[in-house]
């Protein structure tokens, strides 16, 4: 037996008993480099992965950094985009020379060119152009006050010009209507009002300029018919409070014309008549009658 086997079972445990200790051993040694391995790999990445600006994580690195770098990146991108699509969508006027678009401009009326001021931004700024309205009010009315300067701007004045010849217009019609009450709501009522109707014959303070509208109105031609004229060559100058409105009038067309002034004052949010005056207009042929209320 003991030729057969030459270790007894003893040695045999003890060796095998070392063997194992030896791989426990070893496990552990292993488990223990690689849990190390294992933590600092997390700790890592948990820094990299920490978007905080705190001091523990490096004062916000790492990532951080990276995120706002592209945060910056993003801003700057959609201000770009922006620039772009504010360049792309722009309107052709903004992209032309001044004096282009005001006179591209200049061929719009007065409504067109109200209704393009509320389209959008662009065309706000390009239909508010002083110019434009300047040379609005050139073919709308007259150049003869090509040198003023508006105190609120040619938009203004245009507007404010508008509305006194709106006015002079009604006192027209309050003629071919014939009606007193209107003519008397149309004058001021103050003692420093004047009139002079076509026969040269003055009339000073309300009451009397009243009466005197009030045979004018009942000036029996054509058996008491609506007075029939034509106003042309309309001029108008507005100032805050005060305007007057030169025109030539035209009587039935079969007489000769009048020059007309009419002056304007303006009191408690209307405009009132305080001057109307009416004189022949001479002209190289024999006038022959006028009477226009007068």
């Amino acid at each position: 037996m003991d030729g057969a086997y030459p270790f007894s079972l003893r040695s045999l445990l003890i060796a095998a008993g070392a063997t194992a200790l030896c791989c426990l051993c070893s496990l552990w040694a292993l488990r223990s480099v690689s849990g190390g391995v294992f933590k600092k790999a997390g700790t890592i990445k948990n820094k990299k992965s920490c978007g905080c600006a705190c001091s523990s994580c490096g004062g916000g690195g790492g990532d951080s950094g990276n995120a706002r770098a592209n945060g910056e990146m993003a801003v700057g991108g959609a201000k770009k985009a922006a620039a772009v699509e504010r360049l792309a969508g722009g309107s052709m006027m903004e992209q032309l020379v001044p004096e282009i678009t005001t006179h591209a401009l200049s061929y719009l009326d007065y409504t067109s060119l109200c209704r393009l001021s509320m389209t959008n931004s662009s065309m706000r700024r390009a239909a508010n152009d002083d110019g434009a309205w300047k040379a609005l009010y050139h073919k709308d009315f007259t150049v003869e006050q090509d040198s003023i300067t508006p105190v609120h701007g040619w938009k203004s004045y245009y507007a404010a010009t508008r509305a006194i010849v709106s006015v002079n217009v009604e006192f027209f019609n309050i003629i071919r209507e014939r009606s007193l009450p209107a003519m008397s709501r149309f004058w001021l009522n103050a003692d420093y009002v004047k009139c002079i109707h076509g026969s040269g014959e003055l009339f000073i303070g309300y009451a009397a300029v009243i009466d005197s509208w009030s045979m004018a109105l009942n000036w029996d031609q054509g058996g008491g018919q609506g007075v029939a004229f034509q106003i042309r060559d309309v001029r108008a100058r507005v100032l805050s409070d005060m305007a007057w409105v030169t025109m030539k009038a035209y009587v039935d067309m079969d007489s000769g014309p009048f020059h007309m002034t009419n002056i304007y004052e303006f009191h408690n949010g209307r405009w009132y008549m305080v001057h109307h005056h009416s004189s022949v207009m001479l002209t190289d042929e024999d006038p022959g009658p006028h009477n226009l209320f007068g």
